[in-house]
């Protein structure tokens, strides 16, 4: 999962030159839904919920499909890739607060184990922030954060749902849920996109980043929170981050510094205290 979702990065970046952040949203889940679909139908199904567990479905679509992506694409679109960057590692952090409010058990080690992978998140990224850091906290951030909380809150939900159903079925019908209120919001862009006029390398970027980052991806993240538990599953979002910077350092030339060197040191031990 961590390889796919460093991955994207990289074709987001790609695809970020030919299509704006709306547009291409809603058209990788778009594209996602139609996967999930035909698969659910090859498969014949089951496609049957119990009535009790369509409210977590229906919320959890809303909350790590549709919520999460406008949060994500408008914050990146008003901060910095380093706050956003930084904001990913938070996930874990509020992973834990969630399942310490619903009272569940959270051990000491896995505070501090976090704890000590978040603060070499920030010398990772430090380096990209370069002589513009600081203490600040913009509408953008605000975005950023509420964002993290909202796939927090989606992992808990459906990885639950994934412990009742096969993962085609939650994976099909929650990414219908949560594409349908998706287009409205990049409708103007989707219109004015001249989709024709797109070279097929970017049309094939968009099939690689539906199917593996976000249909294979998204099943593997529910899957882990299932067999795992969200504390453990989330650790791996610190991992996404290291595997992400050596991606960048190795396809588009980002620089790969001591100081990064320090932080993805820091990520793994935090993450080796915490499991």
């Amino acid at each position: 999962m961590a390889l796919f979702w460093a991955a994207n990065m990289i074709v987001l970046k790609f695809l970020l030159a030919y299509l704006s952040p709306p547009a291409l949203s809603s058209v990788r889940f778009v594209m996602v839904t139609v996967i999930g679909l035909l698969v659910l139908a090859f498969t014949r199904g089951p496609i049957r919920i119990e009535r009790r567990d369509w409210p977590k479905l229906v919320v959890s679509s809303w909350l790590g499909i549709t919520l999460y992506q406008v949060l994500f694409m408008e914050g990146l679109d008003r901060t910095t890739a380093f706050v956003s960057n930084l904001m990913q590692g938070t996930e874990p952090l509020f992973a834990l607060i969630l399942l310490r409010v619903l009272g569940r058990k959270v051990l000491a080690r896995q505070w501090a184990g976090v704890l000590v992978a978040f603060l070499g998140a920030v010398l990772f990224f430090l380096q990209e922030a370069g002589g513009g850091v600081r203490i600040a906290f913009g509408f953008g951030d605000l975005l950023n954060v509420t964002s993290a909380m909202a796939f927090a809150a989606y992992g808990l939900m459906s990885g639950e749902l994934f412990e009742r159903y096969p993962g085609r079925t939650v994976m099909g019908l929650s990414m219908l849920i949560g594409v349908v209120p998706l287009v409205p919001w990049s409708w103007y862009e989707l219109t004015s996109t001249d989709w024709s006029a797109l070279p097929l390398v970017v049309w094939a970027a968009l099939v690689f980043s539906a199917i593996l980052p976000v249909y294979v991806g998204y099943w593997i993240w529910n899957w882990a929170v299932a067999k795992k538990g969200l504390a453990y599953a989330s650790l791996y979002i610190f991992v996404d981050i290291i595997v992400t910077g050596v991606f960048a350092w190795a396809f588009l030339g980002e620089r790969f510094s001591g100081l990064r060197l320090l932080g993805a040191g820091i990520i793994l031990v935090g993450v080796r205290l915490a499991r």
